[in-house]
């Protein structure tokens, strides 16, 4: 795979290229390098826990070649939030019309589902930071 860097930002080589006001359909391999591309390499990605942290890509460019090396960060307050509020609707979306008739009606195994799920939908409610707090 090629790739070039323009300011900052990864590019990666496709059917068409541009170059300026110009247009190239399918462009060889040699065509693109002659453009700057160069051959991407990646580093192994590092273990990390998503809960908290995420990856940044960091490019090492040299010669012949563009390294993604990867970067820990930590999650934003707001990013965080967000993960918990997906998990959120995904919880929620366990509970059905059908979960809650047959809980009416005395299903036991309908109401253990029920209240497991208000049960997670709690402990995530509860992983949710107050923005500002860290």
């Amino acid at each position: 795979m090629l790739g070039k860097l323009i300011d900052g930002r990864l590019v990666i080589a496709g059917q068409i290229v541009k170059d300026g006001n110009t247009t190239i359909t399918n462009p060889t391999e040699e065509m693109l390098k002659n453009l700057g591309y160069k051959e991407i390499d990646y580093f192994v990605c590092p273990s990390y826990n998503e809960e908290e942290e995420k990856l940044k890509e960091v490019y090492i460019e040299e010669e012949n070649k563009i390294y993604i090396n990867y970067e820990i960060v930590a999650l934003t307050t707001e990013e965080h939030n967000a993960i918990i509020q997906q998990e959120i609707e995904a919880e929620e979306n366990k509970i059905t019309p059908r979960n809650i008739r047959n809980a009416i009606k005395g299903d036991n195994f309908a109401l253990n589902k029920i209240t497991e799920v208000e049960g997670n939908i709690a402990e995530l409610r509860a992983k949710l930071r107050e923005i500002g707090e860290e």
